[in-house]
Formats: structure tokens, sequence, C-alpha cells
């Protein structure tokens, strides 16, 4: 089974973990980190309607029928569900992140190895610095005003790269002010 690696907004939504262990409540965590709206319930406070409006839904119970029961559940309903530690009975994985601000980098071995993709995320913290947090949000400030500058996708997308080598090689987020002039410069060699 492979994922197609996607990234959606959950902020404000209603998500719907099941069961206690630590995988599940770590999982929760992540939900909240993005800010969805965790109902957390146990095996035997669960009812069928407790997935109603829910944008995901999480499981990690010790009773496999309940499991397979819940997961046909969601399926049926169109609600994606992960079932910890059964790749096979959800429809998405659940992926080891690194966040830095906006910044994500996620890792998924589609159920796999979560060693791997833990391990990966811990080789990601040596690029995915905050520095690279703040370069990201300084671009998303600039996006709009380099669109309009430079009409044409390829211009735009070469005023962003320099824009990052600009950062990376100097060592520093450029201030509005530098911004503007390598702006300037750059728009007379498009």
């Amino acid at each position: 089974m492979a994922f197609f690696p996607m990234f959606i907004d959950i902020t404000g939504a209603k998500c719907l973990v099941i069961g206690s262990t630590d995988a599940v409540l770590r999982r929760s965590d992540a939900l909240l980190d993005f800010g969805a709206k965790v109902m957390v319930k146990t095996k035997d406070e669960f009812t069928p309607g407790d997935i109603q409006g829910c944008k995901m839904v999480l499981v990690d119970t010790d009773d496999e029928e309940i499991n397979l029961q819940i997961s046909m559940m969601c399926k049926d309903a169109g609600i994606p569900v992960n079932i910890v530690g059964h790749p096979n009975l959800g429809t998405f994985s659940f992926p080891a992140y690194l966040r830095e601000g906006n910044l994500v980098g996620a890792f998924s071995s589609s159920g796999h190895s979560t060693a791997l993709a833990k391990f990966l995320v811990n080789k990601e913290k040596e690029v995915l610095t905050p520095k690279l947090g703040e370069l990201n949000e300084m671009l998303g400030k600039w996006k709009q005003p380099i669109e309009e500058l430079f009409p044409q996708k390829s211009a735009q997308n070469s005023a962003f790269e320099q824009l990052i080598d600009y950062a990376l090689c100097y060592d520093g987020i450029p201030t509005d002010e530098e911004v503007e002039e390598l702006l300037g410069a750059i728009s007379m060699t498009l």
C-alpha cells in the first residue's frame, strides 16, 4: 500500500481520537499543534454518532473487531481514518514531521517503519532550522508583491530563488529594505 503525500488545513476541524495509548495521544497532540479541535474517547465511550462531522478519525484500541468496525464506518461515511499499527485498515498514514512556523517537513513509511520515518525527521532537524521558518514567513510576506512585479512564473521563481540564496549565503533574513533593493536589481536582469 502506498499513500499519496498531501497537506490539508485542519484548523478548527473536528477530529476524533479513539483510544488512550501513547501512540494515539501523540498523534492527537500533533492534531492540536495544527489547530484541530480534538475529541478523545475511550473505546467504551465511543458511539457511532461520534464520527459525524469529523474531518478525520484516529483509532488505537486493543480490540481488533472495534478497530475494524470503526474503520468500515469511517470509510462508508467518507471520513479519513487511521488505525494505529494497521495501515491496511486505514485510508491515510500519519507522518513523522518537523515544524518551524508554517514550514513543515514530513516523512511516511506507509506503515512499514515508523522508526525510519522518525530517523529521517531527526536528520531533517539539521536542515529545517528556525531560520528557515523565519525565511518562509518573510517569503510569504513578499509573495504577492513579487507576483505583481514579475508577471511571468519563471521570473517569480527566479526572484524567490535569488532571495533564498541571499538569505542562506549571508546567514540572515533580509530586511524589507534589502528585499526591495534585491528585487530592483533582479528586475533589471530579467
